[in-house]
Order: C-alpha cells, then structure tokens, then sequence
C-alpha cells in the first residue's frame, strides 16, 4: 500500500468525522441555546404579567382609598355643620328648630355615604345584598383588606338622639352635643384606617414598580448577550483543537508507514 492511499483515505475518514461532528454540534448547540433562551423569555413574560396585574390591583386599591377619603371629608363637613349649630343653639326661641337644619345636614351625610362607589362598589355602605363586609386588595404576593364602614349608622344614630330629645332640656342636649362629638371621633376612624390602608398601597406599589423596572433592565441585558453566538463559538473553538490533535495524529500514522516501507 502506498503513502498517497493511507492519506487519501485518512483523509476521507476524517472530513466524515469532522463534518459529522461538526452537524451534530451545530444542532445541539443551536438546540440547546435555542431552548435556553425561550425558557428566559417565558420566566421574563410570565413575571411581567404577574407585576403588572399587581400594579393594576394596587392602582386599584389606591382609588379606593382616596375616593372614600374625599368622600369622608365631606361627611366631616356634615359633621362640623351639626356641631356649630348646637354650639349656637341658644340663637333659637325654641332649641327644638334647630333639628330642622340638622337633619338636613344628615340627609347630605346619608347621600354621600350611599353615591361613594369604586367600579359599582359602595364603599362606605353596606345593605342587606352585600355579599362583602370588608374591602380587599389582592396581588400575587400581598393581600390587603379592612372592615367595609356603614357610615349611615352614624346619621341614623344621631338622628334618633337628636329628634327624639327636647332640647329645651339641658341635659338631652349635652347628650346630643356628646353623640356628635362620639360620631366625629368615629369617622375620623374611619379616615384613618383608610388613611393606613392607601400608604400600604403607596408602598407596595412603588416596590413592585421598581421590580418592574429591575426585570426590565435585567431582560434588556440578556437580549444585549448573544447566547447563540457565545456558543457557537465555543464549540467552534473545541472543534478546531480536535481538528489539530486528529492533524497530529495523521502524522504520526504516515510517518509510521513511511518507516515500515522504508525498512
């Protein structure tokens, strides 16, 4: 067997092998980067659409809170009204004429506790269809909730302790002027843990915005990487140090052949 036949079949063997290994690199390379790659953008996907649920629910939750605030400040309003004029009772003939503007300071109280709604939602109200007796704010990772107030009992209440008083008599009238002041600290209750409730909101909000923004920092960096290419070339790079080991080895086998010929 002559050298030029080893080599041209050493030859043949080899561009087989390395174009084989070659395709089949190739394809677990792109394959697998490939796969990788749609793995981040579901995690990128999936978590973008949980954070931005979560914004939406605490937007949410934040028009709640401020529309029930507006609204309180309004039956504070009321409130004060009531308590000015049993301050300066004394101004009528017959204290009993004052109930007159009082309930009408009651009725504007009872309006607006029954028209604060958020998306149909009444909120400072319950009647005997609500299903809910409490006001909930929910996302992916915190749940938010206070009792519903029914503010209207408030007016009632202080209706019957009014109307039902002469208050010619001092001492149904102290106890009118102490409902109302009981009434007043009761509201601003309310405010408050409305109040509370709107800060928690504020809160989370602006954490799970900023998460928004790392995660989308995050996927532009990722996009910015080219995984395919990185990995291309890496087996590129292990392909061309095998093709250099299987070059050595050629020439130890025809050097070897050309020995035994020789000798």
């Amino acid at each position: 067997m002559d050298i030029n036949s080893i080599n041209n079949n050493i030859s043949t063997l080899n561009n087989s092998s390395l174009q084989l290994e070659k395709s089949t690199s190739s394809s677990k390379v792109a394959s697998n980067s490939k796969d990788a790659l749609n793995l981040t953008i579901n995690e990128y996907n999936k978590k973008r659409d949980e954070l931005s649920l979560s914004v939406q629910s605490l937007n949410d939750g934040i028009g709640i809170t401020n529309v029930a605030q507006n609204a309180i400040a309004k039956q504070q309003n009321n409130l004060t009204n009531i308590q000015s004029k049993l301050e300066t009772i004394d101004t009528y003939e017959n204290k009993n004429d004052v109930k007159q503007s009082i309930n009408d300071e009651l009725r504007s109280f009872n309006q607006t506790a029954y028209e604060t709604k958020y998306k149909k939602e009444s909120l400072l109200s319950i009647d005997y269809y609500d299903e809910k007796s409490t006001i909930d704010v929910n996302t992916k990772t915190s749940n938010f909730s206070i009792e519903k107030p029914n503010t209207p009992v408030i007016a009632n209440e202080i209706f019957e302790t009014i109307n039902n008083s002469d208050l010619n008599n001092e001492d149904a009238l102290n106890q009118a002027v102490t409902k109302v002041a009981i009434s007043v600290n009761q509201l601003q209750t309310t405010y408050d843990s409305f109040t509370d409730l709107g800060n928690k909101l504020e809160t989370n909000a602006q954490e799970t915005i900023q998460e928004q923004i790392d995660l989308f920092n995050g996927n532009k960096i990722s996009k910015n990487k080219d995984f395919q290419k990185d990995s291309a070339d890496f087996s590129k790079s292990n392909i061309t140090s095998n093709m250099g080991y299987l070059a050595a080895s050629q020439a130890n086998i025809v050097q070897e052949q050309s020995v035994r010929l020789l000798s």
